[in-house]
């Protein structure tokens, strides 16, 4: 056989085994990229099902808090309303409510505006003399004007204005005879 028959047979052979290794080569990428998509997939998988997982814990226990402070507020034997009314009615004219908070279920912090630092004081007495609380005190008295505001104090001495005094009490109830007074109100 002539040489250029050999020649165009072994070119022939050769670019077909380049063709197959180019081919193998090609599906040995595919197969990778495949089997790190397939990973990428388990990882998001898994992340995703601990997130809902997370969730759901997260929402029970989201559902078990709420539900605890309802069993709580149920449970509670001192109604928030009555005592409320109750303390509105001991505040002077011109005293109101700024903030309160129970700290427990006979205790309570009241912060109330007054227009003197006199009416902060006659409304403690007014507490003590309660009998709807065993014990008041003051926590904390505050002015609307601090010493340093120069500017405050000259427009109120400008408008014969007077600071208003803001002032913290701790009041425990006493519980037997605020539902005394509860049971005898209800005949």
């Amino acid at each position: 056989m002539p040489f250029w028959v050999w020649l165009m047979t072994g070119i022939a052979v050769l670019a077909a085994g380049l063709a197959l290794f180019a081919a193998i080569h090609i599906k040995q990428g595919q197969v990778e990229r495949a089997e790190q998509e397939l990973a990428t997939q388990q990882q998001l998988r898994e992340t995703l099902e601990q997130a809902a997982l997370t969730t759901s814990n997260a929402s029970e226990t989201s559902a078990e808090q709420l539900r605890q402070a309802a069993a709580w507020s149920q449970a509670r034997r001192l109604p928030a309303s009555p005592i409320l009314e109750h303390l509105v009615s001991l505040l002077p004219d011109r005293g109101f409510f700024q903030a309160m908070s129970y700290t427990s279920d006979e205790t309570m912090n009241l912060t109330i505006q007054f227009d003197t630092s006199r009416q902060g004081a006659y409304y403690l007495a007014q507490l003590k003399e309660s009998d709807w609380i065993e014990s008041a005190s003051i926590l904390q008295m505050d002015t609307s004007v601090d010493e340093t505001e120069e500017d405050a104090k000259k427009i109120l001495e400008l408008t014969d204005g007077l600071p208003r005094y803001l002032v913290q009490y701790e009041i425990i109830f006493n519980e037997q005879a605020v539902l005394q007074k509860l049971e005898e109100a209800k005949k």
